[in-house]
């Protein structure tokens, strides 16, 4: 149930498209009037080809500083944001965003600051989602 509110918050808000996930790991949800969230969402193969379909993605392919650079400011915001540095620092540690050259990527912000970064990994066929909003 969860996965699939999610999957409508996604369209609804930044107009990604995803179909349910086989597994949804929450490494962080917090909730209030401007939510954050960082999830790890794992696919099998016939979704994961759906899920390439979906979107606008950009592929990696030498943009991994890029995707690295949205990725840190994400961490740090949060970190700024929750005065947890060593918190979110072992979250993140604990549970990188793992990609390589062909792996894709999609971002996207709103005029209030609010943005999502998603960064699929078609090999490992997981999907990194972190939002904040505002």
């Amino acid at each position: 149930m969860v996965q699939d509110s999610q999957i409508k918050a996604w369209s609804s808000n930044w107009g990604f498209e995803a179909p349910p996930p086989e597994k949804v790991t929450t490494v962080f949800h917090n909730v209030g009037r401007d939510p954050d969230y960082y999830l790890i969402s794992d696919y099998d193969e016939v979704p994961i080809q759906k899920l390439i379909q979906q979107n606008d993605w950009t592929k990696i392919e030498n943009n991994g500083g890029i995707v690295s650079d949205h990725i840190n400011v994400y961490k740090k915001q949060i970190q700024n944001l929750h005065q947890e540095y060593e918190r979110y620092e072992k979250l993140f540690l604990d549970n990188p965003v793992k990609f390589n050259h062909d792996s894709l990527y999609f971002t996207k912000k709103k005029a209030d600051g609010s943005y999502i970064v998603a960064v699929l990994n078609i090999e490992e066929r997981r999907l990194y989602t972190m939002e904040v909003f505002y």
